[in-house]
C-alpha cells in the first residue's frame, strides 16, 4: 500500500530500502577473506560462505537493516516461510559415534542465500526494520549506495573503514531523484563542519 514519507513523496515497498544480495555480495566482497571458509564461518555477517547456521543468517539480517532473532528465524521456517536445511548432528549408540542425522534444533539449521533472502523479503514486507532502514525509506536511498558512500567518505577523509555505515562526524547530503516514483535518491558524506550551498 502507498503511504507519504517524511519528504512528502509517496513510497511503496517495491523499491526496497534494506541491503541488497547484489549490493551485499559486492561490497562484503572486498573485505578479505569473507569468501574464504574459516572457523566460525556459518556465525558470522561478513562471510559470503553459505551455507550459514541461524546465528549467521540473523547476524547477516541485521546487519543488512532487518530486525530479527534466532527464534523469529526459527519460527518462519517452521512455519514454511522460508525453508532452510537441517545441519546434520552427531548420532551415537552410547559407546560410539554411528553416524549422523538432521539436527531438531533450530540454531543448527543450514542457511543458504535464497533462505536468507527470503527471510529479508518477509521482515522487510513486514516492517521488521533498523534505524537504517528507516533512514534509507525515509530519503529513498538504496542501503547498498549508503554503505558504499559512507566507505569512500571514509577513505577520502581517513576516518578507518567500517562495514556499515553511520552519520555521526560526517554532514550527509541526500541528492533526491530525477523521478522519485522510479528511482533512488543519492546520499554522499562530507567531513563535519563542511558549508554547503542549498540550491
Amino acid at each position: 500500500m502507498p503511504s507519504t514519507n517524511e519528504n512528502g513523496q509517496m513510497q511503496t515497498k517495491s523499491r526496497r530500502h534494506y541491503w541488497l544480495r547484489e549490493d551485499f555480495d559486492e561490497l562484503i566482497s572486498v573485505i578479505p577473506g569473507s569468501d574464504l571458509p574459516v572457523g566460525g564461518g556459518g556465525s558470522t555477517s561478513c562471510s559470503l560462505v553459505y551455507p550459514k547456521l541461524t546465528g549467521g543468517a540473523v547476524a547477516e539480517l541485521k546487519l543488512r537493516g532487518l530486525s530479527c532473532n534466532a527464534e523469529m528465524l526459527v519460527h518462519l521456517a517452521e512455519k514454511g516461510i522460508v525453508s532452510p536445511q537441517a545441519s546434520k548432528s552427531t548420532v551415537a549408540d552410547g559407546k560410539s559415534e554411528v553416524g549422523t542425522a538432521p539436527s531438531t534444533r533450530g540454531e543448527l539449521l543450514s542457511w543458504s542465500k535464497a533462505d536468507i533472502d527470503a527471510a529479508a523479503e518477509y521482515l522487510y514486507e513486514n516492517d521488521f526494520w533498523d534505524s537504517w532502514t528507516h533512514f534509507c525509506w525515509v530519503g529513498n536511498l538504496r542501503y547498498g549506495q549508503a554503505v558504499k558512500a559512507h566507505r569512500v567518505a571514509c577513505l577520502k577523509y581517513d576516518k578507518g573503514f567500517s562495514v556499515g555505515f553511520d552519520v555521526p562526524g560526517f554532514v550527509t547530503v541526500i541528492e533526491p531523484a530525477a523521478d522519485a516514483s522510479v528511482d533512488y535518491a543519492r546520499i554522499r558524506f562530507l567531513p563535519g563542519g563542511t558549508k554547503l550551498e542549498v540550491r
